[in-house]
């Protein structure tokens, strides 16, 4: 979503005014949310704002994703933020098995705190970006929505970054029953490096934005090929319902989606031959 330089303003000026409350050594505030306890910036216009003036945060996903996993589920999170998404479904489905990659300090400090508060055990954090290559990347850091924060040229922290494969190689780890990633347009790069963990993976949710993909050197059609060398299906969820795309029909439709300005979908990803059940509530 862009937002006018106005607003920006706006937002970066009345977040120095919520950041009095934190003092001089505060790190964030605690919000008792229907995602859970959860630490968050109050200096943030995105997720954190969401939690603390509704009490809550994409439930839609949270429910929809719960429908997915159960307390034997082995569960990554790229691009796991402060937790809004995964102190949920961790806490919900009993899983012991939770693997988060989050590269900004920050970030990571509040999810770190807030699977602590939650008492998730089982739960491992890593304080690192996830691409195509083994090394580091410059990150910039969106001072009013963290959660837009992303890889940059010119950003102004160098965060440590791994292949996906190496990642989860290094930690033992034989299959994934949830693969949840969302890297703000790093999508595809996360991708690239992750060919051996997809192709064990039984469903994945990913962000996908033609735009921001381009903006981070890569292209839709990358995307939808990655994609496409690993699942058979796609569910979509909309205003409308769910719509359920087999045998990889979802490629067109994707490609024949106008690609406008803003455009951002959360997509089901896996190799069920019809819909699944679970994914309809009762």
């Amino acid at each position: 979503m862009h937002v006018s330089w106005r607003k920006r303003v706006s937002r970066a000026l009345r977040g120095r005014l919520r950041a009095l409350a934190l003092s001089n050594h505060g790190l964030g505030v605690v919000a008792q949310t229907k995602n859970g306890v959860l630490v968050v910036d109050p200096r943030d216009f995105g997720v954190s704002s969401s939690l603390l003036s509704r009490g809550d945060y994409d439930w839609e996903a949270v429910s929809w994703l719960l429908r997915l996993v159960d307390q034997d589920s082995r569960i990554v999170f790229v691009g796991a933020h402060l937790g809004a998404l995964l102190v949920p479904v961790a806490a919900r489905s009993g899983s012991r098995k939770v693997i988060a990659f989050e590269p900004v300090p920050d970030t990571h400090r509040l999810l770190t705190l807030n699977v602590a508060l939650n008492g998730l055990a089982g739960v491992t954090v890593h304080q690192q970006a996830i691409g195509d290559t083994e090394g580091s990347v410059r990150f910039t850091q969106n001072p009013i929505n963290s959660g837009n924060s992303r890889v940059s040229s010119t950003g102004e922290i160098v965060v440590p970054v791994s292949t996906l494969d190496a990642a989860l190689q290094r930690e033992a780890w034989t299959h994934t029953d949830l693969l949840v990633l969302d890297t703000e347009g790093f999508e595809a790069r996360a991708m690239r490096g992750a060919s051996g963990t997809l192709a064990q993976t039984r469903y994945f949710y990913v962000e996908y934005s033609p735009e921001q993909l381009r903006e981070q050197g890569s292209a839709p059609e990358e995307f939808l090929d990655l994609a496409a060398s690993h699942f058979q299906s796609m569910t979509v969820q909309g205003g409308s319902g769910q719509r359920f795309f087999p045998a990889k029909t979802y490629v067109q439709y994707l490609r024949d989606l106008p690609e406008r300005r803003g455009l951002l979908m959360n997509l089901l990803f896996s190799n069920d031959t019809e819909p699944n059940s679970r994914l309809t509530p009762p």
